[in-house]
């Protein structure tokens, strides 16, 4: 072989050593820190390294303000940071990071400030069309204009928008997809799909995605996965009802005329379960895999189930009553369901419930009335439950979203009315001021 040849080899390969051994004498960095799914906690975060750290020393360093209990699971580069259940967040909080990698290096510390708490977002009538606000604790603030009035508000489980029907015209419906950018400040919204629709029901997973299950006029029902960058995948999907996203993504619950099926999305391989019965999918749990399920009985009672991975539904709570919404915190922690009874004055009853089996206290919303088609949705930082209610003495004066502690009972009508509104999760972390 040429002896230059040698050289060129030799000259490479020590380049190639030296670069190695002065990458390891850098020290190490915080490359990013990202918002999480909150699973069986109030909040978390991931934080991503340079280089593996030493879990002893992250644990040591790091610190909240103010002060605040925190697990930090994982090991190498990529590690969660975790606010187990605890008190209520009642402000953003102020996260040092700081320690020592596995050779001893020294991480440049950085200071971030972090509000876990979901945001609370709203659709809001303003005229012909519907303004999207954001409650700040004392007042709405805009976020944006909608192109008609909302008739349904979906928010992006990555918390970077919310997705909307607007229903100018009621046979010619459209889907837009509001961004948020990082100052959660509106960005240009999107229209998804050119064709009017007749309906379409809206669901989106902690990836940012969006799944559309649409009918045009011409009769044909499409369903499509909107990424949160790119153009969507048309799926092959036919249901009964509407078809939902699980929150981590990748599976889908679709109901059919003799239960509800869960399918894998592509790229996974096919795959199909199914939950023989007449229910309904009512909630998800933030926990993967747990969720509520209401099942019709032939005598035209309703029950509330329990639904966990690699277990049968186990049956919480039936009756007459009405089940018109449920909620759940972490794995199961904490079950709420809304009941309606009473014909002539309809009631409306706040029932807890337990994961074992049985339920709890039972608490009339006094005068209130749920907004039809509306939900009920936990937030897990304040302890706080989410719904949407019209005055009984007055229901021409519009629906307005009602905090509820459920501990209490004791409900915070927010001032103005609303057309939807919907806890949009909280943003990842900036820096410190």
């Amino acid at each position: 072989m040429n002896p230059r040849i040698w050289i060129s080899l030799g000259a490479a390969g020590g380049l190639a050593v030296l670069q190695q051994q002065l990458l390891l004498r850098q020290p190490p960095r915080l490359l990013e820190v990202s918002s999480q799914p909150a699973g069986s906690g109030m909040a978390a975060l991931q934080l991503r390294f340079s280089r593996p750290m030493a879990m002893a020393s992250l644990r040591q360093d790091l610190r909240l303000e103010p002060p605040r209990r925190f697990e930090l699971l994982g090991d190498g580069q990529r590690l969660r940071l975790q606010l187990p259940v605890a008190g209520p967040i009642e402000g953003p909080l102020r996260l040092r990071v700081a320690g020592r990698d596995g050779r001893g290096q020294p991480l440049s510390p950085r200071t971030l400030l972090w509000d876990p708490r979901p945001r609370l977002v709203a659709a809001r009538p303003d005229g012909a069309v519907d303004r999207l606000d954001r409650w700040d604790g004392e007042r709405w603030r805009p976020l944006g204009r909608s192109a008609g009035p909302v008739q349904t508000l979906e928010v992006l489980g990555d918390g970077n928008g919310v997705a909307v029907v607007t229903s100018a015209d009621p046979m010619a419906l459209q889907v837009w997809r509001h961004g948020l950018d990082a100052g959660s400040r509106p960005v240009r919204p999107q229209r998804l799909g050119n064709q009017p629709l007749l309906f379409a029901h809206l669901s989106s997973d902690q990836q940012g995605g969006l799944l559309v299950q649409a009918g045009s006029r011409q009769g044909k029902v499409s369903v499509a996965l909107w990424p949160p960058k790119g153009r969507p995948q048309t799926l092959d999907l036919k249901g009964s009802g509407p078809i939902r996203l699980l929150p981590q993504g990748g599976r889908v619950v679709v109901p059919e005329r003799d239960g509800l099926a869960l399918r894998t999305l592509p790229p996974l391989p096919p795959r199909r379960s199914f939950l023989p019965g007449s229910r309904d999918l009512s909630s998800f749990c933030p926990e993967a895999g747990r969720a509520l399920l209401v099942r019709h009985w032939p005598d035209y009672r309703r029950s509330i189930e329990w639904l966990e991975p690699g277990r049968p539904p186990r049956q919480l709570w039936i009756g007459e009553e009405a089940v018109v919404a449920t909620a759940c915190a972490g794995g199961g922690d904490g079950l709420w369901a809304l009941l309606i009874s009473g014909l002539a004055t309809p009631r409306l009853e706040l029932l807890t419930l337990q994961r074992q089996g049985g339920t709890g206290q039972r608490r009339i919303l006094e005068g209130l009335e749920l907004e039809p088609g509306t939900g009920l949705s936990h937030d897990p930082t304040r302890r706080r439950l989410l719904l949407q209610v019209r005055r009984q003495s007055d229901p021409a004066a519009g629906s307005r979203a009602a905090l509820v502690d459920p501990a209490s009972g004791r409900v915070q009508l927010l001032p103005g009315p609303v057309r939807q509104v919907a806890w949009l999760p909280a943003a990842g972390p900036g820096p410190a001021p």
